[in-house]
């Protein structure tokens, strides 16, 4: 959808609790708190229903990432439909200037959008999938001589990639399909077995890796191939990880093109956006609507509230599934 049918369809506050109660409730309005539907209208308190039953007043906003927010509906929409239709993630300064935010808000405003992109219990990979790590964080730091017989030149002494001080991600993309993302502090064999577990269907798939050792334990549990990256093998017949290395240039050139720095412990809220844009770039239907769906019954342990996360950030993200 794109701005000006949002801007033109949703203009104002009132046009908007209309679509979400339509979303949320359909023709009957229910409680938030007992689900019931013996409620009546307070008209004189803009959109607030009282419960005969649980004796609570609410509105379609309860329970909500909307809820205490000051900011107009419509411009909340303007937000969603901007963040929606950005490929590669847009700024909170992006975000400030377009729609004429302040900074602050724009920025909870977009995080808020992010709790409710969460959607890890819904991913299941089946049939060819890949899994790698890679690295979010700064350039290696030059250093200089101070031995004065040495020529003055800079000498990058910190490594890249394994073995750095960055933040490790892992990935699981399976071809043509979702990808599922996840910040692992440390790379072993039990964390990378348990999320290969959690979410590829280990019957219906094979799994393509590099070299890593700690993707030998995968032999013992799936069908698993691997690529030798360290003797300049990048693929072997239909084997190969060039699909999540693909999603990884995307992440991190949206991280350098618009973030420019992500703090480590908001980063999975970052990269849930970054999942939640490449596992709908197929998505035939109409996106927005789709996404206020989810937004309207998303669980409020998701949320931020006054700029920050309820608890956890990665407890947040990662949620454990009821499957």
């Amino acid at each position: 959808m794109t701005l000006i049918e949002i801007q033109k369809k949703y203009n104002t506050d009132g046009k908007c609790r209309l679509y979400l109660q339509k979303l949320r409730w359909g023709k009957v309005v229910k409680c938030t708190k007992c689900n019931s539907d013996n409620v009546v209208d307070l008209k004189k308190e803009n959109g607030r229903y009282h419960c005969n039953n649980c004796k609570t007043t609410f509105s379609v906003l309860s329970d909500t990432i909307f809820e205490n927010s000051g900011l107009s509906l419509d411009k909340w929409f303007l937000v969603i439909g901007l963040m929606l239709n950005a490929k590669k993630g847009i700024s909170a300064k992006e975000i400030q200037r377009n729609v004429g935010l302040t900074y602050k808000t724009a920025w909870y405003i977009a995080m808020r959008v992010r709790c409710a992109m969460i959607d890890h219990c819904n991913i299941e990979l089946s049939n060819i999938v890949e899994m790698d790590e890679t690295y979010i964080g700064g350039k290696p730091r030059k250093k200089y001589s101070k031995n004065p017989s040495e020529p003055n030149l800079s000498m990058v002494t910190n490594k890249r990639g394994r073995g750095t001080k960055k933040t490790p991600i892992v990935g699981i993309v399976e071809r043509g399909d979702k990808v599922v993302l996840k910040v692992v502090e440390k790379l072993t064999s039990r964390n990378l077995t348990s999320m290969l577990k959690e979410y590829v269907k280990l019957d219906e798939s094979i799994v393509v890796t590099d070299e890593f050792r700690s993707y030998k334990t995968f032999d013992q549990i799936i069908q698993h191939y691997t690529v030798d990256h360290s003797k300049k093998q990048w693929v072997k017949g239909i084997m190969h990880t060039n699909t999540i290395e693909g999603f990884w240039s995307i992440v991190k050139n949206s991280i350098k093109g618009n973030y420019i720095a992500i703090s480590k412990k908001y980063l999975p809220f970052y990269l849930v956006q970054s999942q939640y844009i490449y596992n709908h770039r197929n998505f035939r239907g109409n996106l927005f609507e789709k996404f206020l769906q989810q937004a309207v019954i998303t669980d409020k342990d998701s949320f931020m509230e006054n700029y920050k996360p309820i608890k956890d950030v990665k407890k947040l993200v990662y949620k454990q599934c009821k499957k």
